[in-house]
């Protein structure tokens, strides 16, 4: 899961599932990493290169 708040990463966790941070929407990005980010993305090309190398 994909998300910009601290709340996202915690469903995600809840959830079981892989918790992907974006350190450019609602909260910063260390509040993020606190909560539990596997993966923190500072631009949007690094999200989507990471997500290109995962579906190669």
């Amino acid at each position: 899961m994909v998300g910009d708040t601290t709340y996202d990463i915690e469903m995600a966790l809840r959830a079981g599932v892989e918790a992907w941070a974006v350190g450019w929407g609602v909260h910063p990005p260390e509040r993020l990493r606190q909560a539990g980010a596997h993966q923190l993305f500072l631009q949007s090309e690094d999200l989507v290169r990471h997500t290109q190398t995962l579906l190669a």
